[in-house]
């Protein structure tokens, strides 16, 4: 599959690559439009520049490294040295060789009393030689359930009863630090997993006959979550979940019909907020993420996509964990994702926007190409049928004025091994300023953007040397 993406991938790496490898555009007042990444399923209808409006290559690497350069300015290592030092002596001092002993039979209790014996075996034939019984199970496990207070003292968690979840402990200056869990809202349970205790393995006919407790979890799902981590009082982290359950009217969320909505955010004590918001799935009919990473206010890196989606079975999530589960079982030849559109923003600077009209029907073409790779008619046919579904541009200070296109191109292929011709297609930044294309190899070279390379690799060790 990767392979066949490799369009999308192209137009992700070209994002970060303007982070960490990467003036300008100028003003444009012919573009009344604006790439908005905020709306995942809003998209501009991209202007060809003119002569005047068209930047160069040689202008467009400057200005990525000019972004990209600022964006490591703005993400110094040493916005996270404080929380990396406190990472690193919880996970020293409480982590590794911490006696987990108590949390772990606390826990456990609480899952083997909220379990029920459903009263049914299943035997299931995996070969001629060996059959799985199931002996079946039900838990409902609540958050409220797992309410209790764990204080750190002479290395072991000391329990005591609550009305929610908190860890205490003390940082590596003797600060008193709490890990809190809260839930709220109205609950709903959800067939999430089925978890597999192995009893035992009986040869006495001759074949393999092997036992288990199966036990179908089911989660009673809060509408909010929420965790922080204090230290000495003061907020250190926040993660904020809130989950709309839309239309599931039973345990059994099935993917063909019911909906689902949840986001999630991240707020650290040093400006930086990680927001994933809208991420929504209805059955059969939309699905959407829209990700953003701000620090202070600014938005650093934002993502978005969107599609129309058809063609999914019905399955429930928990079939996954299931032992013989095999996706050839479900009927996924209609399954695809039309009018699909990904955006991507960097400061507000660069912009990348593709749109897919059928994503099916794109990797089929481009799967058809490679079957193909020694038809030079035939291979060039596919590609251009695959790159007719796609509109993917560049952009940069979210004017609708597009600076490049991403597109498959034919390249021929030779090998030592094999004497025939054949063909392989890659991504290409097509441009409108009269220079035609380049592939990301030849534009992203290392000597162009050797100043860009090199500042990233010391940010890369400065932030590894926060964890060594």
């Amino acid at each position: 599959m990767k392979k066949y993406l490799k369009l999308w991938l192209a137009a992700l790496a070209l994002s970060f690559i303007s982070v960490g490898f990467v003036s300008c555009g100028g003003d444009d007042d012919s573009a009344s439009q604006k790439v908005d990444p905020k709306e995942p399923e809003k998209t501009v209808d991209p202007v060809t520049p003119d002569k005047k409006e068209a930047m160069t290559q040689a202008e467009q690497k400057e200005y990525l490294q000019k972004v990209a350069h600022e964006f490591m300015d703005m993400t110094p290592a040493s916005d996270f040295r404080e929380l990396a030092n406190l990472g690193k002596y919880i996970n020293d001092s409480y982590l590794k060789g911490y006696n987990w002993n108590n949390v772990g039979e606390w826990a456990k209790n609480l899952i083997e009393t909220s379990r029920n014996a459903l009263g049914t075996t299943d035997r299931v034939n995996i070969s001629n030689y060996r059959t799985n019984v199931y002996e079946n199970y039900k838990s409902i496990l609540i958050a409220s359930n797992f309410y209790s207070h764990f204080t750190a003292q002479r290395g072991e968690w000391i329990r005591s009863d609550a009305n929610d979840l908190q860890f205490i402990f003390t940082d590596q200056n003797g600060k008193q630090c709490v890990l809190k869990v809260e839930t709220s809202g109205n609950t709903k349970d959800l067939y999430t997993f089925n978890v597999y205790d192995r009893t035992k393995d009986d040869y006495s006919t001759g074949t393999t006959i092997r036992y288990y407790d199966r036990t179908k979890c089911i989660i009673r799902v809060p509408e909010n979550i929420n965790v922080t981590l204090t230290q000495a009082g003061t907020q250190v982290l926040k993660i904020t979940v809130k989950i709309d359950l839309g239309s599931i009217t039973n345990e059994e969320f099935d993917l063909s019909r019911d909906n689902l909505n949840v986001s999630v955010l991240v707020e650290l004590n040093n400006g930086y907020k990680v927001n994933i918001s809208n991420v929504t799935y209805q059955g059969n009919s939309k699905a959407s993420v829209l990700f953003d990473m701000s620090k202070n206010g600014r938005s650093l890196v934002s993502l978005s996509a969107a599609s129309d989606v058809s063609g999914i079975p019905s399955v429930n999530p928990g079939a996954f964990s299931e032992k013989e589960f095999d996706m050839h079982n479900y009927n996924t030849d209609n399954a695809t994702a039309k009018n699909a559109v990904v955006k991507v923003d960097i400061l507000g600077k660069v912009q990348i926007q593709g749109t897919c009209n059928d994503v099916r029907k794109f990797v089929d073409y481009a799967k058809k190409a490679d079957d193909y790779k020694y038809d030079e008619s035939n291979f060039k046919s596919f590609i251009n049928q695959a790159n007719s579904l796609l509109d993917l541009n560049v952009f940069y200070d979210n004017s609708a004025v597009k600076q490049a296109t991403i597109k498959l191109e034919p390249f021929q292929k030779s090998s030592k091994y094999d004497s025939r011709t054949s063909w392989k297609s890659e991504p290409v930044m097509v441009f409108y300023d009269g220079s035609s294309y380049s592939t990301f190899s030849a534009f992203f070279n290392e000597s162009d953007f050797k100043a860009v390379v090199d500042d990233f690799k010391k940010l890369l060790e400065k932030y590894k040397d926060l964890v060594d």
